[in-house]
């Protein structure tokens, strides 16, 4: 079995960011801080998410409406 493409670093930086959280909701000016994307423009985070979210597999990273994103644990717990 082939060994997956290694992470671009700002998803890498991002899915840290996320790791670190502990399944805690972070916004998008907390994940520009955490992940080191401040001086970007914040829909570049939105872009990341994206692209990482093809990555990851199916519901693993979850979308909070009004608030963020979190990162379920990889067994699927809440």
């Amino acid at each position: 079995m082939p060994e997956p493409d290694p992470l671009p670093p700002r998803e890498a930086a991002v899915l840290r960011a996320l790791e670190q959280a502990g399944g805690r909701v972070l916004s998008r000016a907390d994940l520009a801080r955490a992940a080191g994307l401040v001086g970007l423009s914040p829909r570049r985070v939105d872009g990341v998410l994206v692209a990482l979210r093809r990555r990851l597999p199916p519901g693993r990273l979850l979308t909070v409406r009004g608030r963020g994103w979190a990162l379920r644990p990889p067994d699927g717990r809440r």
